[in-house]
């Protein structure tokens, strides 16, 4: 294997192990096999479709003060804040 390719797979295990890492993971996981968010989102798509605006907000505004959607956004901020950081000491 190339060294270069070597060493990416070496940090992207290394990212893997991150705690924020881990738990954005596992949130996008419930989230993406929770009923309720997948028919919300349905709902807003077919709204939106329908140039039902106000009602698609009414319902992204639903879905966007869920629990489980706040904390994957700040989790998924903050890995987002440690790649930065990965990066410009890559560069």
């Amino acid at each position: 294997m190339d060294n270069s390719l070597e060493i990416a797979q070496q940090i992207k295990g290394k990212i893997l192990e991150l705690p924020e890492a881990k738990e954005y993971l596992r949130l996008k996981s419930i989230i993406e096999n929770d009923e309720e968010i997948k028919s919300l989102q349905e709902k807003i798509i077919s709204l939106r479709k329908d140039k039902k605006i106000k009602e698609a907000k009414e319902l992204t505004d639903k879905l966007n003060s869920m629990p489980i959607i706040i904390n994957f956004e700040a989790v998924r901020d903050q890995l987002a804040d440690t790649l930065k950081v990965i990066s410009n000491i890559l560069k």
